[in-house]
């Protein structure tokens, strides 16, 4: 599949933004990821108004503890109409007390993404290495793992699955971020925003995807222009195959 669309956020919480600021967007082709119930409609609507948005649906794993399985089931209900599930996933760093709800959330999920074999779109903060098991373990075929700062040593492992990692903005900020894209091979990387975010001051939103290019550029030791177009591959590959 061919995109007019120059960059990519693979990562972004659309829904929250005005369709004015999203008309903005488009230079980037935006995989809309969701909180809830009614953001997961709403990505679902916001996809038929814009062809650059891509929508997943899911249940944040920071909002399990507010939502019923009423709720979880309505969502799961959804993924026939999306291109992938999202935002989804496990957290101990900043929400440990409701982590077996999370386990429970996420599991459905996993079951779903399996069933109509869609991409998943992941959150992993603290957990990673629980939640590539429980990739491996329902032999998903497609995932992405969100704003991953993790053991570098993982990163071999999201290769061996065939997996994806996508960076930050934040890589002007946050070392770790730096280290990784020092170590992962640009094929597994994808760009993403996390919009909109304030991460210590910084308004993290899809414009600011052309400068975090640059910033993989200098790293990597490659062409700008090069870089997009791996990227663009990458999210082809991660969506389309």
């Amino acid at each position: 599949m061919k995109f007019r669309e120059k960059y990519v956020d693979a990562h972004c919480h659309l829904h929250e933004f005005t369709e004015n600021r999203i008309r903005e967007f488009r230079d980037f082709i935006i995989i809309g990821v969701s909180d809830d119930e009614p953001s997961s409609r709403k990505t679902l609507e916001l996809a038929k108004k814009f062809d650059n948005v891509i929508p997943n649906v899911g249940i944040h794993p920071w909002h399990v503890h507010e939502v019923s399985m009423e709720e979880l089931n309505n969502v799961l209900k959804l993924a026939n109409q999306a291109k992938g599930i999202g935002e989804v996933g496990l957290d101990t760093k900043f929400k440990p007390e409701t982590i077996e709800r999370q386990r429970e959330f996420f599991l459905k999920f996993l079951q779903i993404a399996k069933e109509y074999d869609l991409p998943m779109n992941i959150h992993g903060a603290g957990t990673w290495n629980e939640v590539l098991e429980l990739l491996r373990k329902f032999d998903i075929r497609k995932a992405l793992i969100h704003w991953f700062t993790g053991d570098l040593k993982l990163i071999d492992e999201i290769v061996s699955l065939g997996y994806f990692i996508s960076i930050n903005p934040a890589i002007k900020i946050q070392k770790k971020q730096r280290q990784i894209v020092e170590y992962a091979p640009i094929e597994i990387i994808l760009t993403e925003s996390d919009g909109p975010y304030n991460y210590r001051g910084l308004e993290l939103e899809p414009t600011l995807i052309p400068e975090l290019i640059n910033e993989i550029a200098k790293i990597k030791n490659m062409n700008v222009n090069d870089v997009i177009e791996v990227v663009r591959n990458n999210l082809r590959r991660f969506i389309f195959l």
